[in-house]
């Protein structure tokens, strides 16, 4: 018996499973590859819905074409746009940097560096030589390192 000719009568109820399938793959794999070949065969199960007496060859070709074509249409499209990661997010875990441009609240000042107070969290701080501030004032924070702000007082 030919596996081909099993494949004539088949439901398209069939491809469905199949695309179901390799989207429960995809998300546990987490690799954005098995995504294409899932939509080729939901396309499958269309196109099965409208020809129901396709041969099992032709159906195991034409899910070869569509799964080559919408993965490497797929493939450009993610290239061109982006997945929607946030590799390029500087800030992302990086509280300090997430800080920059905000205003604290001075809780300690001696001789250019301090304490402040950003949303309830103390940070330690530094002012440029030149500046004094006083407790309770606010200012403006223009750069960070992990465990140091760098603060300015407001023009």
């Amino acid at each position: 018996m030919d596996i081909l000719q099993i494949l004539t009568g088949m439901s398209p109820w069939w491809w469905v499973i199949i695309a179901f399938a390799l989207g429960s793959i995809e998300m546990a794999t987490m690799t954005f590859f098995l995504i294409w070949p899932g939509l080729a065969a939901l396309c499958m199960a269309g196109i099965l819905v409208l020809a129901p007496n396709m041969s099992g060859a032709m159906q195991i070709a034409l899910f070869a074409i569509l799964a080559i074509i919408l993965t490497f249409s797929g493939r450009h499209l993610l290239n061109k746009y982006g997945d929607g990661g946030a590799e390029s997010d500087e800030t992302l875990n990086n509280r300090a940097a997430q800080l920059v441009g905000r205003s604290a609240k001075v809780l300690e000042f001696e001789r250019g560096f301090g304490v402040v107070e950003v949303n309830g969290m103390r940070w330690r701080a530094e002012w440029p030589a030149d500046q004094v501030a006083a407790l309770g004032d606010s200012v403006r924070i223009t750069k960070s390192e992990p465990l140091l702000l760098y603060v300015e007082n407001p023009t």
